[in-house]
């Protein structure tokens, strides 16, 4: 699978997890702190947190760089300054959660706003990646290139 396959293939994943902490989320609202719904936001804390931040560090580390070389008018930039804008939800949900898991009900509100803000922002973001800025990278990164990001990401 091509360096590029693989990142669709995550997002797919992404958004998924995304839609279930969204009914996590409201499941919290509606019935209270219900161990079903804390299991399923405790399994997606640190997926949504430290391995969407890594997934975003292999696009900015991996392709985003040739294709700001190749491109200089690419959107790379905008995908740079809502990687920002992710990484902050990200973060204030990852700071907030632990809090309310704790026993904190007025870190409730914090966590669950900046997830739902997670959600949403990934979403268009992700649908930009997959239909303007990786249709790009197929037509100037030569597929071995792609072949050798996919080698040098299993690392």
């Amino acid at each position: 699978m091509d360096f590029i396959a693989r990142l669709i293939e995550e997002h797919q994943d992404y958004v998924l997890q995304l839609m279930k902490l969204t009914e996590a989320i409201e499941g919290i609202r509606i019935n209270g702190r219900g161990e079903y719904f804390r299991e399923t936001v405790d399994h997606l804390w640190k997926l949504l947190t430290v391995d969407l931040d890594d997934h975003a560090a292999r696009e900015e580390e991996f392709l985003f760089p040739r294709l700001a070389q190749r491109v200089p008018e690419s959107p790379v930039p905008v995908m740079l300054a809502e990687h920002a804008e992710i990484r902050d939800r990200s973060a204030v949900f990852g700071q907030w959660y632990p809090l309310w898991r704790a026993g904190d009900e007025s870190a409730y509100p914090q966590w669950s706003a900046a997830a739902r803000d997670l959600r949403a922002k990934f979403t268009t973001h992700m649908q930009k990646e997959n239909l303007i800025l990786f249709p790009l990278a197929r037509r100037v990164l030569p597929v071995e290139e792609l072949r050798q990001l996919a080698a040098l990401d299993e690392r």
